[in-house]
């Protein structure tokens, strides 16, 4: 089986921003590792903030651009499970959590809050778009009032990291946008009472939030209550 990914990334460096084409190539699933591993190798390689968030672009795009659009079970499983480790997952056992782990996962934070559209192009909208279209299968043929059920609650997003609590906030935006009735007054309620709660001591999901409210935020999607 090969697997083929291509995509157009935006290399961010010093400042300036230019466009490149980037081709991933894998045989098989499990070769998307490689990428994982190339990123949490980078903290004893590079000498600064700035080189170590333009290194791992390439890689890390790899892994997100494959979980997003992959049609392969395999792959999305792989490129996600790698995913959920570079972004802090708690779940994830068996995973070395060390002084590299970490100036990765606060690299990452960082690239996302240097996205001008965070909802859009960024590695957690391609995280969040995955998530959404496994979220899109598994609730086929459910009402939308029993499958908002199984979205995450604010306690939930408040206690996950900022990578997956803001990547959880987009979920919320998709079911938002695509919710009718009953379950769409609910997620609203969900986006209201997060933005009321999120405080400035997490920049990316007070950042995420706010794009979220000003995005949806028009009198013909009635979000705002009484």
């Amino acid at each position: 089986m090969k697997i083929q990914i291509a995509f157009l990334g935006l290399l961010l460096a010093f400042g300036s921003v230019a466009q490149a084409k980037i081709s991933c190539h894998v045989e098989e699933p499990v070769e998307l590792y490689k990428f994982q591993d190339e990123i949490l190798a980078l903290p004893k390689k590079v000498s600064s903030a700035d080189e170590l968030i333009e290194k791992m672009r390439a890689p890390l795009h790899c892994l997100t651009e494959a979980y997003a659009n992959s049609e392969d079970l395999l792959t999305k499983y792989v490129a996600g499970a790698c995913l959920q480790r570079l972004m802090g997952a708690p779940e994830i056992k068996g995973f070395k959590v060390n002084r590299g782990y970490k100036i990765v996962k606060e690299a990452i934070i960082n690239q996302q809050l240097l996205s001008s559209n965070l909802l859009q192009k960024s590695e957690i909208a391609d995280l969040a778009s995955g998530k959404w279209s496994d979220y899109v299968v598994f609730c086929k043929g459910i009402k939308d009032s029993l499958c908002s059920d199984f979205l995450p609650t604010n306690d939930r997003i408040k206690s996950q990291n900022e990578l997956l609590g803001a990547t959880s906030m987009l979920l919320l935006k998709s079911a938002f946008v695509t919710f009718h009735g009953d379950a769409k007054k609910k997620v609203a309620e969900q986006i209201r009472q997060l933005h009321r709660e999120t405080p400035a001591t997490s920049p990316l999901k007070r950042r995420v939030i706010d794009q979220i409210l000003k995005d949806i935020d028009q009198p013909s999607l009635e979000l705002r209550g009484s």
